[in-house]
């Protein structure tokens, strides 16, 4: 009886292991939540309905969703609700990616006007925020090899790597990374992985947002 308790006891903890989320993962998961909500709430979104009340609306989504799956994540629940607010620009921002269609259309062009206007009012006399720590590398990224052939240092970043089918990449450097420092002429042709992410940005030549690639990390092959 004790050996089949302990053999209980070890599986549910195996389980348990093996559903934990990274916060990454955990941020997913609560974008396509929201996502899901604000699809099924169609009432509390309308155009004419008020800019604090879909902030509400859409505050609520979130918590919901926070709620469910902080216990499928221990490095959501470590973070807790002190970080909330940070927890929810990191959840809109993945909702530009995955439910842009809907999480736009919330918003008329005043309302975002009354976005920017109150972002300002608040960074007004304040120092910046500090830069983040730089990104660690993790397997679990989109992954690709190739060498090196350019740097462009413009108003954004960015690299280009060719592959091993003779074509050429090309990498926004949008934040601090492990590896930044082997970026450098004195590497072109030379062999690297890079690490990399994929988010919209707007593109004014296609007149709408496009998947970019970010780098999180590189590293000599």
């Amino acid at each position: 009886m004790k050996k089949l308790i302990l053999f209980a006891l070890f599986c549910s903890s195996l389980q348990l292991f093996s559903q934990d989320k990274t916060m990454d993962e955990a941020i997913n998961m609560m974008a396509e939540d929201t996502c899901e909500c604000i699809k099924n709430d169609p009432e509390s979104f309308k155009p004419e309905i008020s800019m604090d009340k879909k902030k509400m609306s859409l505050g609520l989504c979130l918590l919901k969703s926070y709620n469910v799956r902080k216990n499928e994540s221990t490095a959501l629940a470590k973070n807790g609700l002190n970080n909330f607010e940070q927890i929810g620009e990191q959840v809109g921002l993945k909702l530009v990616e995955i439910c842009m269609e809907n999480f736009m259309g919330l918003f008329s062009s005043n309302d975002l006007e009354e976005f920017v206007n109150d972002d300002d009012d608040d960074s007004y006399g304040t120092m910046p925020p500090p830069p983040p720590p730089p990104a660690l590398k993790n397997e679990n990224d989109l992954q690709m090899e190739g060498d090196l052939i350019s740097l462009n240092n413009d108003a954004i970043s960015y690299i280009q790597i060719k592959d091993a089918y003779n074509k050429t990449h090309l990498f926004l450097i949008c934040e601090q990374f492990e590896g930044f420092e082997l970026l450098k002429k004195s590497n072109y042709q030379k062999s690297f992985k890079v690490y990399y992410k994929e988010s919209y940005y707007f593109d004014l030549s296609e007149r709408k947002y496009v998947k970019k690639k970010v780098v999180k990390h590189i590293e000599f092959l």
